[in-house]
């Protein structure tokens, strides 16, 4: 089979392993939840292919139309949406599944921002504002929700795009100030008291064992410790079945399957993200397209910052945010975003390697 055979295969294969690991996961610590997470995943890829085949200019034309969508979706599930654990980002999809918008904010906002950032050089202080008013709105509306990890996973994801505009020096200090000033207004006005508790104890209370915010936390850590070189075997995570982790299959699931397989394991799923963020890297380079390039990087850090902050919280180096793993931890709206973000980079992948063809031609 010829290479650029094997590349179009490669992110349908690395899909079908996270799949794999995903489904037996959830199958060993949480039985229950797995035919729901085999339909969640079914889903996903039927929107991998379908968005894999979609022309650029059906998105071209229809990207700020998804972009209100989103934005009133968001509006909608703070009146009307179903209030869990205090914050409001679900609706009800009859009485086994919810939909969760702001999961969707990564690939809508970040193809509106990436075919603005392609068209209109940020260089300029107008078109600057304006990109930074596009990603503002949805962002506040979701930390208002209040949900401070998937606003950062927004804002880091699609920011990512002011690093590749080449803008100016001035305006990178500009934006660092800016972000300082909401950073502390965050801090003092947004933020929930459970949310500032979580950043807190984590800086002053870390060998604080008893303390309730870093329970969790150390629970977690036993269970990857535990795991050791090989892992106790599918099933046999004594930390996950006897429910010593909270949120074993979402926040903590990485703790699980450490647990379960082991150093041997995580080395397997560490390896499926690399070689995911590495093939985008390459690929960005490669695309004469800025859209393109712009969207494989946006999806890069995508998974790049859940993985790292959702593992980050697991061994103890980060403070606990509540971003799932992903494309492992149970979750429909969370999966389905991700595979339709990466069936669109399949999609400009083979466009961009079919025009190369024909161009040699």
């Amino acid at each position: 089979m010829e290479v650029s055979s094997i590349r179009h295969f490669l992110l349908p294969a690395i899909l079908l392993s996270f799949a794999l690991i995903s489904l037996v996961t959830l199958k060993s610590i949480a039985p229950s939840l797995a035919t729901d997470q085999l339909i969640f995943w079914l889903v996903g890829i039927t929107c991998f292919v379908i968005f894999s085949q979609i022309k650029l200019s059906f998105f071209r034309r229809n990207h700020w139309l998804a972009f209100i969508v989103l934005n009133v979706l968001l509006v909608a599930v703070l009146i009307n949406g179903t209030v869990t654990r205090g914050s409001t980002r679900w609706f009800k999809v009859g009485d086994f599944f919810a939909i969760q918008p702001s999961q969707l904010a990564v690939p809508v906002v970040g193809m509106s921002l990436a075919f603005f950032a392609s068209r209109y050089p940020l260089s300029r202080n107008k078109y600057l504002v304006g990109f930074l008013a596009l990603l503002a709105i949805p962002s506040a509306l979701v930390l208002i929700e209040p949900d401070l990890g998937t606003t950062m996973h927004l804002v880091v994801s699609v920011g990512i795009i002011l690093w590749l505009s080449e803008i100016k020096t001035k305006q990178l200090l500009s934006l660092a100030g800016i972000g300082l000033v909401a950073g502390i207004f965050t801090w003092l006005f947004i933020l929930k008291p459970y949310q500032k508790a979580r950043v807190t104890s984590f800086l002053v209370a870390q060998s604080d064992q008893t303390h309730e915010t870093n329970y969790n936390a150390f629970q977690a850590q036993i269970a990857v410790g535990s795991g050791q070189l090989y892992g106790k075997g599918i099933g046999q995570g004594s930390q996950s079945h006897l429910r010593f982790l909270p949120e074993r299959q979402t926040d903590f699931i990485f703790a699980s399957f450490a647990e379960e397989w082991g150093f041997f394991g995580v080395t397997i799923l560490l390896s499926l993200y690399l070689i995911l963020c590495t093939y985008l890297i390459y690929k960005s380079f490669l695309l004469p397209n800025k859209f393109s390039s712009y969207y494989l990087i946006v999806t890069m850090t995508a998974v790049a910052f859940q993985a790292f902050v959702n593992i980050g919280m697991n061994i103890g180096i980060l403070p606990i945010t509540g971003i799932t793993l992903p494309f492992v931890s149970y979750g429909g709206s969370s999966l389905i975003s991700l595979c339709i973000m990466l069936g669109i980079n399949q999609n400009l992948i083979l466009r961009e390697q079919r025009k190369m063809v024909l161009d040699i031609k």
